[in-house]
This record gives C-alpha cells, structure tokens and sequence, in this order.
C-alpha cells in the first residue's frame, strides 16, 4: 500500500502535466457596425438623430462599449454617447441617439464617428457625414 502511495505522488504532477490547460477565449470580439442620420443637413443648435445597428458574429456572448463622436469641419471634436451592451451569439441589436448641436457650432461637414470596443481595443468602425447650417 505505502508503494502505491509513492507512485501516485510520483506520478501525479506527471499526469497533470500532460492534461492540456484549459485556454481562455481570446480576447478580440468580431462585430460589424452601421451608422446613419436624420436629417442630413441640421441648423447648428438643433438636433440631429445618429442610429444603426451592431452585430455580435463572435460565436460566443460578447460585451461591447459602443462610442458615437462627431468632429465638425473646423476639428471641435464632440463626445456623444457611450454605452456598455451584452451580446448572445450572433444577435444583432439597433441603437440610437439623439444629439443637439450647439449654436456656436462651424458650418459645414460633420463626421460623426461609431466605434465598437471589447476588451482589447475597436473591433469594429464606421462613420457618416451630415452638414450644418446657419
């Protein structure tokens, strides 16, 4: 008995060692991201929409933070939105936002920006242009 409790202490990291570790899934997400807006041209202090859809094709549940930008054509670079969302497998969620300009706010192009983040930086980009007025 006292020779099998020897070969089992001997031999038991061995066997553990041979056990392949169990491997975290990676860290990178797959999604893909679509953005639009409403109007698409605004009087600078209005409002304009900014909406689209984001899809987990990640085989596995997926938690994002979703980060909507604008940048008008003078470069005043503008936070809209962040939000954290959980993902099941392949499912496919619409987001919006509203977002008032101000009325100091240049003429002229604004690029409004829609970025997906998992843990391990943007997963997915995407961006669209509407115009301000006076």
């Amino acid at each position: 008995m006292q020779r099998l409790g020897m070969c089992l202490l001997l031999l038991g990291p061995l066997v553990l060692a041979s056990v392949p570790a169990l491997a975290a899934p990676p860290a990178d997400g797959c999604a893909t991201v679509s953005v639009s807006t409403s109007p698409a041209t605004v009087t600078a202090g209005y409002g304009v929409g900014i909406y689209g859809s984001i899809n987990n094709c990640s085989p596995r549940r997926e938690r994002y933070t979703v980060v909507v930008s604008a940048m008008s054509d003078c470069g005043q670079t503008t936070p809209i939105a962040s939000s954290r969302m959980t993902f099941k497998p392949g499912e496919n969620r619409m987001y919006g936002v509203s977002h008032t300009t101000t009325s100091n706010t240049c003429t002229g192009a604004c690029n409004v920006t829609v970025e997906v983040h998992d843990g391990g930086g943007v997963v997915a980009r995407t961006a669209t242009t509407f115009t301000i007025v006076n």
